[in-house]
């Protein structure tokens, strides 16, 4: 019986805890700016105590919110999944530190 196929690069990222996007219908530039609210969101709110997930998401929500208009909304855990009705080119789906799933999204 085989495993599903690893990808190296995906797995590398995520042993560096880094980023990895896993879905999204935005733009480049958006897309990139976006990783960086998440990431700069999870890392504020980030401690000795571990991640702060509802201080956290508000951040990265308020964020987006300033940079790209309202109606914003982010999701962090670390096992979900989703069905949402959203606005087009608005969705990023990603992973970050190996272990937070986020969804991010505007509707």
């Amino acid at each position: 019986m085989e495993g599903p196929e690893i990808d190296i690069a995906h797995f590398q990222k995520w042993k560096l805890s880094k980023a990895i996007i896993i879905e999204t219908d935005m733009s480049e530039q958006v897309q990139q700016e976006a990783k960086e609210c998440v990431t700069t969101g999870i890392d504020k709110a980030s401690g000795s105590r571990g991640l702060n997930i509802e201080k956290a998401c508000k951040f990265i929500k308020e964020l987006m919110d300033r940079q790209f208009g309202t109606y914003w909304h982010c999701i962090i855990g670390e096992g979900f999944s989703f069905e949402i009705e959203r606005q087009a080119k608005a969705t990023l789906y990603m992973y970050y530190a190996g272990k937070f799933a986020i969804l991010l999204y505007k509707c």
